[in-house]
């Protein structure tokens, strides 16, 4: 009987075949962890004696949460996780401006493989399947991973997801993403993971690879990957040295549920507070004042999104009410969109540029929302307390929603601007 990409990807760490439902202690090709837990996983380590890690080899650790230390005990937090990655011999470390988001830049270095598997603190890891690799969250079973090399999973059922038609002017990934997620629902992504194909696979680049990959967890699932597809490989040729093992499910493969999701059948989607289900189309929402306005994060802080916001915001001014605040995902992005003069565009808009890594997106601790303002931004939740306060409210969109409705200064549909 066929596998899936998941089955397949946990078969050869396992060296035997496995199915879904199934427990087994895999040991993954790469641990990650941010900046903001690694002084938290040496104290639990401290604590259970354990004065080496598994493999040191085989952990990375980005400095992406907050690459700028905002005050002083930012600054001797940041000397203690180099302090540590020194003490346990990692040598995968990506201090402040060597890297960008820990979901993005080891895919743009090659490190990140189709096949591979990952294990990471923080669940935003399935950004890695965009090109393919299996990345799952363990959140705060990460010290016994990096202790002992391993912890029990259930291999996840896989949710099959054909992508058909094209997207209209004006309409995202992200646009699909957000209502994909709700449409297929909460019970059916619960410990699954979501794995996309189809014949529109060909048209969407990597930044919305990462999207599509990205959204799924918000709604309880495990994972989310994309099958290897031409477009794919030939992003990573010049990236990867060595061969490229493209991860396709077997014909004959057996699926949780099966759905074919066409590109072309809606109008721009917003995520309305406070969670990121909320889903509605822009028209349920537009009007609504706005404050604050940002994009980035790991759902969408690629080039392509970049580009998407210059093509609103170019020749145009932010609205007098409104910050916008923008976040390159990595120093590579950050490196293009300077060569491609996107940064003085927004720059020229008035928005403020941050330092590539998560942004705002990254609890509020830079570029944070006063009580009673309005966010719209492309982060990833949009729950109270996500950007500082627990008293304002965040809507949740694509790079083309919030760059026009930061001209406007409350939310609008981007159409009107393209």
């Amino acid at each position: 009987m066929g596998q899936t990409i998941t089955e397949k990807i946990l078969s050869r760490v396992m060296k035997r075949p496995v199915k879904a439902g199934e427990t087994v202690y895999p040991v993954p090709d790469l641990m990650t962890v941010h900046d903001w837990y690694v002084v938290n996983f040496d104290k639990a380590l401290q604590e259970q004696g354990v004065t080496q890690l598994f493999d040191p080899t085989r952990v990375l650790i980005s400095t992406d949460h907050e690459p700028v230390a905002t005050n002083p005990a930012n600054a001797e937090r940041q000397k203690n996780v180099r302090e540590i990655v020194r003490k346990y011999g990692i040598t995968q470390f990506f201090d402040v401006g060597r890297g960008g988001l820990g979901h993005i830049f080891p895919m743009e270095m090659g490190t990140i493989t189709p096949g591979m598997f990952v294990l990471a603190y923080d669940t935003h890891v399935t950004n890695y399947g965009a090109v393919g690799c299996l990345g799952i969250p363990m959140v705060f079973e990460i010290p016994e991973v990096l202790a002992c090399g391993s912890c029990w999973i259930q291999v996840p059922e896989t949710v099959r997801v054909n992508l058909t038609g094209a997207l209209h002017k004006g309409i995202t990934i992200r646009d699909v993403s957000q209502r994909m997620i709700v449409d297929i629902g909460e019970d059916n992504l619960d410990y699954s993971v979501v794995e996309y194909g189809g014949p529109a696979l060909k048209d969407i680049d990597f930044g919305g690879r990462m999207t599509l990959c990205n959204n799924p967890l918000e709604m309880g699932a495990k994972s989310a990957l994309i099958e290897t597809d031409e477009r794919m490989i030939e992003w990573l040729k010049p990236r990867v040295k060595g061969p490229i093992q493209p991860q396709v499910s077997d014909l004959d493969a057996i699926f949780k549920s099966v759905y074919d999701y066409d590109l072309g059948c809606l109008e721009p989607q917003v995520a309305a507070p406070p969670r990121p289900d909320n889903v509605v189309g822009v028209s349920k929402v537009a009007g609504i004042a706005i404050n604050h306005a940002f994009i980035g994060s790991c759902a969408n802080g690629s080039i392509e999104d970049l580009r998407d916001a210059a093509s609103i915001l170019r020749g145009r001014k932010i609205h007098p009410s409104v910050r916008l605040f923008i976040t390159p995902a990595t120093q590579e992005i950050a490196v293009r969109a300077g060569n491609e003069g996107l940064i003085t565009t927004f720059m020229e808009c008035g928005a403020v540029m941050t330092a590539p890594g998560c942004g705002p997106c990254a609890g509020g601790r830079i570029a944070p929302v006063a009580p009673g303002e309005v966010s719209i931004n492309t982060g990833t939740r949009n729950d109270p307390g996500r950007l500082g306060t627990t008293k304002a409210d965040i809507y949740l969109a694509s790079p083309l929603t919030v760059a026009a409705s930061a001209v406007a200064g409350e939310i609008v549909d981007p159409r009107k601007y393209l």
